[in-house]
């Protein structure tokens, strides 16, 4: 059995990754007040999602994606109700590919299995963010 070290698993040309969009707007408070996008990101701005938080339905998700008023990614948790549209692509941009291998949490490979599970958390998510909607 060959042993694989971090270095290697993490330095791969590509990998699977959930994707999905920050929700152009929301209500927030007792007031009802109407916000777009959220405090970290732009309405429509895309990021990339890990799972690492399952406990309750995926409440929280960990994600990485270009702040408002920032150039650079950063990596957050937010409410997975403040994503939609979740697919499944290629991840090939350097400063996230970076960022992933560089994180405490493990994201993704690019293997054909880790597609499947993937795909099958998209359906999930989207139907759950459906199910949101209809609350």
């Amino acid at each position: 059995m060959e042993c694989i070290n971090k270095e290697d698993k993490n330095s791969a040309e590509w990998r699977w990754c959930l994707v999905g969009n920050i929700v152009e707007k929301h209500e927030f408070g007792e007031a009802h007040e109407l916000k777009y996008g959220t405090k970290h990101f732009r309405p429509g701005a895309k990021v990339f999602i890990n799972l690492v938080y399952g406990g309750m339905g995926h409440e929280h998700i960990l994600v990485i994606g270009v702040p408002r008023h920032m150039k650079n990614y950063i990596e957050v948790v937010i409410r997975r109700k403040f994503v939609c549209n979740f697919r499944v692509q290629r991840v090939y941009k350097p400063a996230v590919l970076k960022m992933m291998s560089d994180s405490d949490w493990d994201w993704r490979d690019n293997s054909d299995d880790t597609r499947k599970t993937l795909e099958k958390s998209a359906e999930w998510m989207n139907a759950a963010a459906e199910n949101d909607l209809n609350l």
